[in-house]
């Protein structure tokens, strides 16, 4: 029910604003108006989508590189940001699916601290929690 209300509301806060800026301008205008703030928010999803597969690259190839196992799926959030954290480091929960001893884990790695530094991702310590699939 809130779904459709919110988008009741966005129909109608778009037909308003599309009335406003009819007088002002043609139709063209407005419309390549409308194209550019479309590419402008899909551009700045698909930035938000690469920077959250650069992590993930990073957090595999470091996974690799301290247990020698290869990660076959993987997602990762940000935990909520602590006091007294600079604008470059986060605290990252991930969990992952991961091949050892051929059998298949689900594993989950806490409160990983990851700095930022320019393009590369620094992480200080991976304690993982792993159970069978």
């Amino acid at each position: 029910m809130q779904i459709i209300i919110f988008v009741l509301v966005l129909i109608i806060l778009g037909a308003v604003i599309y009335q406003k800026l009819r007088r002002k301008y043609t139709t063209g205008q407005i419309l390549l108006g409308t194209t550019a703030i479309t590419v402008l928010f899909i551009g700045s999803i698909y930035i938000f989508n690469m920077s959250e597969g650069g992590i993930k690259a990073a957090f595999k190839s470091k996974y690799k590189e301290i247990y020698g196992n290869e990660i076959s799926k993987l997602s990762a959030s940000i935990m909520q940001s602590k006091k007294g954290l600079d604008a470059n480091e986060y605290f990252y929960k991930f969990v992952y699916i991961t091949i050892k001893n051929k059998k298949e884990y689900v594993c989950e790695a806490k409160n990983v601290f990851v700095q930022l530094i320019e393009d590369e991702y620094v992480f200080k310590e991976i304690k993982e929690e792993c159970r069978e699939k």
